[in-house]
């Protein structure tokens, strides 16, 4: 059984019948379940507006490279998710606002939208209803399928650009050190980065490819992310 994704207890598909009376209660503390990941993922379309203050990371598993966000000095913290549970960076992750939704595959060009089964903030009471008195989906759920389905096609597009990365041979193994204020340090090893030097390498022809591709812009925000290391350290 694969694992379930970061944060999700159990994962069910939104139904009309079984979820006709379901509402959406507004969250008190919005992003207070991520407040213990140090590590987020992240979409090929926010490393601009994340480059500004969290470093942008890659990390090979499988044979796939996927790209993270790093939040926190250490596991079990995050610095950006205050005590109230608000998002205190510049750019709060996809996969943040996309919570406690998630895309479920039925086929290669269907998909249906799931909850995780374990989320508070549904139920019959109070908050937005997410299904009409014809059983059609309200607006807020046409607003979160519509939300789903652009986060299933950034995921795709970042897949394919970590491939065409991966497949040019321009990602390097880096360490990490992050110091804090109070002078403590966190270390990190396997993570890795592109390598500004194998990209100025390119021949012209593949460094055109990228540009093409609209790939150049993504790259090197995610170098201009890796100065956010001193960053991190000194937020509290």
């Amino acid at each position: 059984m694969a694992p379930l994704p970061l944060f999700y207890s159990s994962i069910a598909v939104l139904d009309r019948t079984t979820h006709r009376e379901a509402r959406l209660a507004p969250a008190e503390k919005p992003y207070a379940f991520a407040a213990q990941a140090h590590v987020l993922p992240a979409l090929m379309a926010e490393f601009v507006p994340g480059c500004r203050d969290m470093p942008i990371l890659f990390l090979e598993e499988a044979g796939t490279v996927s790209p993270l966000f790093m939040v926190g000095m250490r596991p079990g913290e995050s610095r950006f998710v205050d005590s109230e549970g608000r998002w205190r960076g510049n750019h709060a992750p996809a996969y943040l606002r996309r919570y406690p939704f998630i895309g479920g595959d039925v086929s290669s060009d269907q998909q249906v939208v799931c909850i995780d089964g374990g989320f508070a903030g549904l139920q019959n009471e109070t908050g937005e209803p997410l299904f009409g008195e014809d059983g059609e989906p309200a607006e807020a759920l046409r607003r979160i399928i519509g939300f789903v389905a652009e986060y299933s096609d950034a995921a795709k597009a970042t897949a394919a650009f970590t491939a065409a990365l991966k497949a040019l041979d321009l990602f390097h193994t880096i360490n990490v050190e992050i110091r804090a204020a109070d002078g403590t340090t966190s270390s990190y090893t396997g993570f890795a980065a592109v390598s500004e030097e194998r990209l100025n390498a390119l021949p012209d022809e593949a460094w055109l490819d990228l540009r093409r591709k609209g790939y150049l812009v993504p790259i090197h925000a995610h170098l201009i992310s890796l100065a956010n290391f001193a960053l991190l350290g000194d937020r509290l």
